[in-house]
């Protein structure tokens, strides 16, 4: 689109203005994108230093629950009581997993600047 020369000078102050709006619009919307996704690492990282802990602290005190009671239990259930404790085991392990994956699969990405964009977009077509 080609812009005459002789257009009045209100017109080409309406552009100028409606390019800067535009300009102050992607700016913001950028600006939350950055704040968002630092937002995001940092819990991303507390999450993973939480899960290592627990994994480290959890299989710690597995490994001596489990001697303490092959140690009590020995003389009764021998190799048995290992099954046993080996199924606990699995069960608990795929529980933690499930809790995990429903946290995963449900973990906001961006919600603020895409909330923005959508409200943006809507208020654009309503115009």
């Amino acid at each position: 689109m080609e812009i005459k020369e002789d257009a009045p000078p209100n017109f080409m102050e309406t552009l100028r203005r409606l390019g800067s709006a535009i300009l102050a619009v992607l700016q913001n919307r950028l600006e939350l994108l950055v704040v968002e996704l630092h937002q995001d690492r940092i819990r991303l990282v507390e999450t993973l230093l939480l899960v290592v802990a627990v994994v480290v602290l959890g299989l710690f005190t597995v490994a001596l629950a489990a001697a303490a009671v092959i140690v009590l239990l020995w003389s009764r259930f021998n190799v048995m009581g290992l099954f046993i404790l080996s199924a606990i085991g699995l069960v608990a392990t795929l529980l933690v997993y499930w809790r995990l994956y429903l946290r995963l699969k449900n973990w906001p990405l961006l919600p603020g600047t895409l909330g923005q964009l959508r409200k943006d977009r809507e208020c654009l077509e309503n115009k």
